[in-house]
């Protein structure tokens, strides 16, 4: 094989990367073909279509790319989307997945409970607040919505506002660093090339 050719053959696998990974920013292309590249090179022009073979499918190659692209960006941001855009590419199971997002998606669940409790605390004192029927402590119930049971009394009053917010904001960031955790910690078991 000449080595006109073998650099023709190069040139169309990066190309088909190229396109593959379109919509990432250009620079990030631009270095992952610059490294895809270097990896060739260094089989040598009689190592080339060994070098592309152990690359395998491009196409596939450029979505490991992305998948890990995605998965930095949700480890560095504290966006929501970001995250669970991560989350989707954090597991090598499609269960993991599933259970991961929705453990994240509960998190958020468990927040917006918290911070509608507070907010009906501000709009509808006598209904908002954490209630207990005295006796049963099985009855213990933070109302968002809805009247309190028959013969509860208010246990926290007006300080269920600051306290709802607080423990809303905790369990937000404890559910963003768990994610993140997990998908630096997934991250770390798998490499694109």
């Amino acid at each position: 094989m000449t080595a006109a050719s073998t650099s023709t053959q190069v040139d169309r696998y990066l190309a088909r990367v190229r396109v593959a990974m379109r919509g990432l920013p250009e620079r990030e292309i631009d270095d992952v073909l610059h490294e895809l590249r270097s990896h060739v090179d260094e089989m040598g022009a009689e190592g080339v279509e060994a070098a592309l073979d152990s690359l395998g499918d491009p196409l596939a190659l450029a979505q490991r790319y992305r998948s890990d692209n995605e998965m930095v960006r949700a480890e560095c941001s504290g966006s929501p989307l970001a995250i669970l855009v991560g989350l989707r590419h954090a597991s090598r199971a499609s269960t993991g997945r599933v259970t991961l997002t929705a453990c994240y998606v509960l998190g958020y669940f468990v927040m917006g409970t918290l911070w509608g409790a507070a907010l009906e605390k501000l709009v509808s004192p006598s209904r908002g607040g954490l209630w207990i029927v005295p006796g049963d402590l099985s009855s213990l119930t933070l109302m968002v919505g809805g009247a309190p049971p028959a013969g509860a009394r208010e246990m926290l009053g007006w300080w269920v506002v600051p306290l709802a917010l607080l423990a809303g904001y905790g369990v937000k960031v404890l559910s963003d660093r768990a994610a993140q955790w997990w998908i630096a910690r997934y991250r770390r078991t798998t490499s694109v090339i």
